[in-house]
């Protein structure tokens, strides 16, 4: 994360609810018996999972069915294995211990049969019963797109992980509750770790390209190819920001833009590397800048060199607090200027200046005019 999530952001209770319910169930299912109404809890919410059940007009199984057959699944395994899935999941509730003390590899005993089982029931939680009337009803009647509006109100509109894009499109003319949403990303990827597939702390929106191009299911714990353990940082108290700057290489030909990520303190290094594998940091960044002299052409416009080095100098002002939540690319145009008034700026210039004078700068004008 660049930017930590704020110490009040709301949890969502319908995954809160249902990570209860699902731990509910894995306790209940460690002694051997046959599913059952006390399979499930003696709540409103256990309820509505009980009565969401598979009937001949409806195709696939519903939340009921899920979790019969996850616990018919258990039935089959060793009550070591039944009991050890439940304390995996009731020892690691709280994720700031479980960033700090690195038990990672949590369910590595489970055998692949159950395994694909409890993920299609986590899976079912997620992205089918969360959404059910009943459900939230049970859960304090609070829907998703209320949340999200709640999540904007205390982080902004700025993508936490990387801060380059706002973490879903703003309407005009539209209420708060109807504007898109972003999807809410798992921290820890529910294929990964399903048990956390409706853990209120594993999942907040970012933006689209560090969730679905990025992230993917990426794991914040092991290195995708050797499975080496890594440390990651916890989004609800660590950040990136303070350990991150530009730096520019200059040439005759085209400046190029270069992304810090280092530390002399070898977790935070770890920590940091983590980051910039899982979201692609560093390429993200120098991506925005590819093209040092566009950029100043396109985007600060100077008219000669000393209205450039105006600009650079009132741009090493810091960014407010708010202008970090509402206004997506801003830290990182503040790293920029930063690293520009080290820089020669009149080497920057005249590349930015004869590149607009080789390709015509009138040629804007007519694209304008249609």
């Amino acid at each position: 994360m660049l930017f930590p999530l704020e110490q009040n952001t709301p949890e969502f209770c319908v995954f809160e609810a249902l990570n209860r319910e699902l731990l509910y169930f894995l306790e209940h299912a460690v002694l051997v018996g046959l599913f059952t109404r006390q399979s499930l809890s003696d709540t409103a919410l256990g309820l509505a999972c009980w009565n969401n059940v598979k009937t001949p007009n409806i195709r696939g199984l519903l939340t009921r069915d899920k979790f019969e057959a996850l616990h018919i699944a258990l039935q089959q395994e060793p009550e070591a294995i039944r009991r050890q899935l439940f304390v995996s999941m009731r020892d690691n509730q709280d994720f700031t211990d479980l960033f700090q003390q690195r038990k990672h590899d949590l369910l590595a005993f489970i055998p692949q049969d159950l395994m694909k089982k409890l993920q299609a029931l986590c899976y079912h939680l997620y992205t089918q019963t969360k959404t059910l009337d009943d459900i939230i009803a049970s859960a304090g009647g609070v829907r998703i797109d209320e949340h999200f509006t709640e999540f904007k109100r205390i982080n902004g509109t700025v993508c936490r992980a990387c801060g380059l894009e706002p973490i879903a499109p703003f309407r005009a003319n539209v209420a708060d509750d109807n504007q898109w949403r972003a999807d809410y990303d798992h921290l820890l990827c529910k294929s990964k770790y399903p048990i956390f597939a409706v853990h209120p702390r594993n999942l907040f929106p970012i933006c689209r390209t560090c969730n679905q191009d990025a992230k993917k299911t990426k794991d914040m714990f092991f290195c995708n190819i050797a499975r080496q353990q890594r440390h990651s940082f916890d989004p609800y108290i660590e950040g990136a920001s303070q350990l991150v700057e530009l730096d520019i290489e200059l040439d005759d030909i085209s400046p190029k833009v270069m992304l810090k990520l280092d530390s002399q303190d070898p977790i935070l290094k770890s920590k940091l590397d983590t980051w910039n594998d899982v979201f692609e940091i560093k390429n993200l960044v120098e991506g925005r800048y590819m093209s040092l002299e566009h950029y100043v052409s396109d985007r600060i416009r100077p008219r000669d060199l000393q209205d450039l080095q105006h600009q650079v100098a009132r741009g090493l002002a810091p960014p407010t607090a708010n202008s970090l939540k509402r206004s997506a690319g801003v830290f990182w145009d503040h790293k920029l200027y930063l690293a520009m008034s080290r820089s020669n700026l009149e080497l920057i210039f005249s590349i930015a200046n004869f590149l607009d004078q080789e390709h015509g700068i009138p040629g804007g004008e007519f694209i304008l005019a249609g």
